[in-house]
């Protein structure tokens, strides 16, 4: 199927043209698998995902792929209301310091 360059539990690494895919073997290949560009950051979702970690500083994509390499509810569902506080906070004005002349 595919190269499979890393192993950790129920995780694996597979390299693929455009970058890797991470797969948890304990979910079906459709709803347990996720593409990342980079190893570096395919290794870090392992990690994070095996100690139920939440990154606060990274983007949707990401988070998205951590929710679908997961089994734990408890964890997915913190993931989700991280993301659903972002999408409420919305996007912030651009700060500009407005000097007042006597």
């Amino acid at each position: 199927m595919y190269n499979k360059i890393y192993e950790r539990k129920e995780f694996m690494i597979f390299q693929v043209r455009e970058g890797y895919i991470v797969y948890n073997a304990k979910k079906s290949f459709q709803e347990g698998h996720t593409h990342l560009k980079h190893f570096e950051a395919a290794k870090t979702a392992i990690d994070l995902v095996i100690r139920k970690k939440i990154p606060k500083s990274t983007h949707g994509y990401y988070l998205t792929s951590l929710i679908r390499l997961s089994e734990d509810d408890c964890y997915i569902n913190k993931i989700k209301e991280l993301m659903e506080s972002r999408v409420q906070k919305g996007k912030k004005d651009k700060y500009y310091n407005s000097r007042n002349k006597l």
